[in-house]
């Protein structure tokens, strides 16, 4: 019988090239030009309703609103999440502007620290100063759905509290991470791994202890994720099977599709195949048992129900890919 694959999450990695330098991810390293003309995404399932568009930096296209129009065509209203690196103010304001005239739209801008430490992990001189002119930028033409994404690392011990605080005092979203290693998105992150007596996870213990004093809901199951991620720091096994492939998928910018932007376990090409032809698959099932034997045991908003889908955030994914 003919697996039924209905995910409702996807990572669309849109093209493989960045603007910065960062020393936990090696895209910068390995660009690829080889983009999918915004039609492509056409063949992408009719069952998905939260969209991340990522890259590399996906702004560095310019034909984002096309994909999206496409986007919102194919699938209905679903919720769309960007991640950049905010470095091109202009092009990402200009861009928003247009896209949201047509539904609304969500930016999460990757902040790796404030001020200097951030220029030195993006490896991009006044990088800081160039985000938080995007933030302004942005807000003037209307976004509303905009936060920081926050992913700790050895590098950046502290980082995670620290832009919790800015993105209060900008008014903001925010969400965080750890890194984690991956050979099919940002490449080997092994040498970058939280650490388990280091401050990132002092600082995960304070925002989790802050989002269950929330009078937000939300805050609340934001914080059943930060607790989650402290166990992932600490090598214990996930809390909740893995939803990869069922729920949730990665397409890469040549249209390979992936459980997850971790697990290197193609489900197949949409560049070739349909997605009933990758249901039908004989590898699909082979597949499917990897993600229930999975040992990375990974804790990514991608794959963990976070919140009610209501609130709108599983898919921002605040991946060290950005």
């Amino acid at each position: 019988m003919m697996l039924k694959l209905r995910p409702r999450e996807a990572i669309l990695a849109i093209n493989h090239r960045c603007n910065t330098f960062c020393v936990m991810c090696d895209i910068w390293s390995k660009p690829d030009r080889h983009e999918l003309a915004p039609d492509w995404y056409r063949r992408l399932p009719t069952s998905l309703g939260n969209i991340n568009i990522s890259g590399g930096e996906p702004f560095m296209r310019d034909d984002v609103p096309e994909i999206i129009s496409v986007l919102r065509d194919h699938l209905g209203s679903p919720r769309i999440v960007f991640s950049t690196n905010g470095v091109l103010t202009d092009k990402i304001a200009s861009q928003a502007k247009e896209m949201a005239k047509d539904g609304p739209i969500a930016i999460r801008i990757s902040t790796d620290g404030v001020g200097e430490l951030h220029d030195r992990i993006r490896n991009h001189k006044g990088c800081f100063d160039k985000i938080m002119n995007t933030v302004d930028e942005l807000k003037k033409v209307g976004i509303t759905d905009l936060g920081l994404a926050c992913t700790g690392s050895k590098d950046n011990p502290g980082a995670l509290l620290e832009v919790k605080r800015l993105a209060e005092r900008l008014g903001v979203d925010y969400v965080c991470s750890v890194v984690h290693s991956s050979e099919v998105y940002f490449g080997d992150q092994n040498d970058m791994i939280v650490p388990r007596d280091s401050r990132t996870r002092e600082d995960l213990y304070e925002i989790s202890t802050a989002q269950l004093r929330s009078t937000r809901p939300k805050d609340w199951f934001r914080a059943y994720y930060t607790d989650g991620i402290i166990d992932y720091v600490d090598g214990k096994a996930r809390r909740e099977p893995c939803t990869a492939a069922v729920e949730h998928i990665h397409v890469d910018h040549r249209g390979v599709v992936y459980p997850c932007n971790i697990l290197n376990r193609p489900l197949g090409n949409l560049s070739e195949m349909t997605w009933a032809e990758i249901e039908a698959s004989h590898s699909t099932p082979g597949v499917l048992d990897d993600v229930r034997g999975c040992k990375i045991q990974c804790w990514m908003s991608c794959t963990v129900a976070q919140e009610p889908r209501e609130t709108g955030t599983p898919a921002e994914l605040p991946s060290s890919g950005h």
